[in-house]
């Protein structure tokens, strides 16, 4: 069991419900606005750098394997570094995760808009990869963690349907960004103003963000065996199939829609990659907004069910079934309303205790698929043809979410959503046992001796 966490600075004790509100020295703006713009901007910056990565590195001359090696290498890095990164903000607290992440992003795409060469650009991506991975999870661990017992489930479903709109809103501004601006820019250096971008945020977030609680009782190798010990159990495997599911359809998507978009349209200008992922990006808001009326109690069934038809839509486009645009769209849209419900899955199955590390330690399995993912695309490509690889790997993304469906019905445990709820009171009480034991020994040690 874990000890008392404490603060960076005093305040009140963590063991007491809290809304996701601004607390009165927190200012004005609520936690929710702050999340939902430090979200849409990051988003903006990676949307950016999104629009137009696989043409600037085919532009510095790489061969279609190399294209899925190189975005391999950086996840690669990315998944190495993810899981011992929840541990560090549980240890030490999310919001100085959150800052030494966007700094280490910033660095790296920086580096990716100002590189000549492959070397460079591969070392830039790796920077951005380890950036996110140090990132990833610690806005939504702010908030989940002052979300008390009433009306948790709904509340969780907010919190997590606001920051899913808000990260399809910064798409949408990071694809209208490459639009307008790439009349004047070229490539490489929209880049490098996304990562300049996340090192303004990186500087104002200790003033945007409340402190949060550090432990310096528990060691990151604990905290980080705990963690993934409870992913690897029967109670979370539907769970880490389903959001496996999702980034294996979401990094075909991903790797397939600019090259897809280059063989129809020709690739000279990247402001037609700016205008398709504006397009995408507003079914993307569409998609996680529209979570708001689905069943917030049965994420385990419209999750797999929403996950299973993903590629369905990239598939026909790719063998010009549908038109290629119409493919994306519907793509992008199911996959915004996936990973709300993913996402609510998950945050209800977390303890606060090792939220962000067990969300680390999922994503880590998931990374492990993007890297296949884009690994493999890349040989299939160069193998055979888009189409093919697009066939291939859209199979393996409706067999894993068909996985993860059944097995949420063989494994009643997956979808208990009070255990996490039990866990954290049990911690609690815990604390309190140990607080009044503390008190009592510091009692008894200042009382006065008899003779």
């Amino acid at each position: 069991m874990t000890t008392s966490p404490r603060h960076e600075t005093p305040g009140p004790s963590t063991s007491e419900p809290a809304t996701p509100t601004a607390s009165p020295g927190d200012g004005r703006v609520s936690l929710l606005a702050r999340l939902g713009v430090y979200t849409s901007l990051s988003t903006l910056a990676d949307f950016v750098y999104g629009a137009v990565f696989v043409t600037v590195i085919l532009a510095r001359g790489a061969d279609p394997w190399m294209v899925g090696a190189i975005i391999a290498a950086g996840q690669v890095i990315g998944l190495l570094m993810e899981a011992p990164s929840g541990a560090l903000g549980d240890r030490y607290g999310h919001r100085r995760l959150l800052t030494v992440g966007l700094v280490f992003w910033g660095v790296g795409l920086l580096t990716i808009g100002m590189a000549s060469g492959l070397v460079l650009t591969l070392v830039g991506m790796c920077l951005g990869h380890v950036g996110a991975s140090l990132k990833s999870g610690t806005l939504s661990a702010i908030l989940v963690n002052r979300v008390g017992t009433t009306d948790r489930t709904a509340r969780i479903e907010r919190i997590v349907r606001i920051s899913a709109v808000s990260t399809r809103l910064g798409s949408v501004l990071g694809a209208a960004s490459v639009m307008i601006a790439g009349t004047w820019l070229s490539a490489g250096p929209l880049v490098a103003v996304g990562g300049v971008l996340l090192l303004v945020l990186a500087l104002l977030a200790p003033k945007c963000f409340p402190t949060t609680p550090v432990d310096p009782d528990r060691r990151v190798g604990a905290i980080l065996v705990e963690s993934v010990v409870l992913v690897a159990s029967r109670r979370f495997l539907p769970l880490v199939l389903l959001a496996s599911a999702l980034m294996v359809a979401t990094m075909l998507l991903v790797v397939a829609w600019q090259p897809l978009l280059a063989a129809e349209y020709g690739g000279e200008d990247v402001r037609l990659n700016g205008l398709v992922l504006l397009v995408m990006s507003l079914a993307l808001m569409a998609g996680a907004a529209c979570a708001r009326w689905v069943d917030r109690d049965r994420p385990h069934l419209w999750g797999p069910v929403v996950a299973s038809g993903i590629a369905l839509p990239l598939l026909l486009a790719a063998y010009d079934v549908i038109p290629l645009v119409v493919g994306l769209v519907l793509a992008e849209f199911l996959i915004g309303l996936g990973g709300v419900l993913s996402g609510v899955w998950s945050q209800l199955m977390f303890t606060d205790a090792n939220r962000n590390t067990m969300f680390s330690a999922v994503t880590v399995v998931t990374l492990f698929g993007a890297a296949v993912t884009t690994g493999s695309f890349g040989l299939l490509w160069d193998l055979w043809s888009i189409p093919t690889a697009v066939a291939l790997l859209s199979v393996l993304a409706l067999v894993v979410a068909m996985a993860s469906l059944v097995l949420s019905r063989l494994v009643p445990e997956s979808i208990d959503f009070t255990w996490a709820v039990r866990r954290n009171a049990e911690a609690e009480e815990l604390d309190v046992e140990n607080g009044e034991r503390s008190e009592d020994t510091r009692s008894r040690e200042e009382s006065p001796k008899g003779p």
